[in-house]
């Protein structure tokens, strides 16, 4: 079996990153208390750690996806198309019996009911 292709360079380089912001976040906290104590007369002053905060959030994610992905983990698959044909384990979907591999058919669902047949407790309001 092939070894698959890890991006330790990638991540390597994203998580220098994220530990850089963290210094400067670390080295400018005071400067960041500032700015917080100037949003009373600047109103715009609160976008500066809105910003900081996407550009934290955009390396420190790139370094975590990075760094599980070289360990050889990923996320599993699904599917969210709205055309997709159900599965065998989905309701509307066909599973073959133990007689004769037909095809079973679905029951009918009572809205009032769960799956295991006991009576939901979301039913809705009572309309006056």
């Amino acid at each position: 079996m092939p070894h698959a292709k890890r991006p330790v360079t990638a991540t390597l380089l994203y998580g220098a990153a994220s530990l850089l912001l963290y210094a400067l976040l670390f080295v400018y906290a005071d400067q960041f208390v500032a700015w917080a104590e100037q949003t009373k007369e600047h109103k715009s002053l609160f976008l500066i750690p809105v910003a900081v905060a996407f550009v934290f959030s955009y390396f420190h994610g790139a370094f975590t996806g990075h760094f599980w992905e070289s360990l050889g983990l990923r996320a599993a698959k699904t599917s969210t198309q709205t055309g997709a044909k159900p599965s065998a384990h989905q309701p509307g979907g066909k599973a073959s019996s133990k007689a004769g591999g037909k095809a079973a058919t679905p029951k009918a669902v009572n809205p009032q009911r769960n799956q295991q047949g006991k009576a939901s407790r979301n039913r809705p309001l009572a309309q006056s």
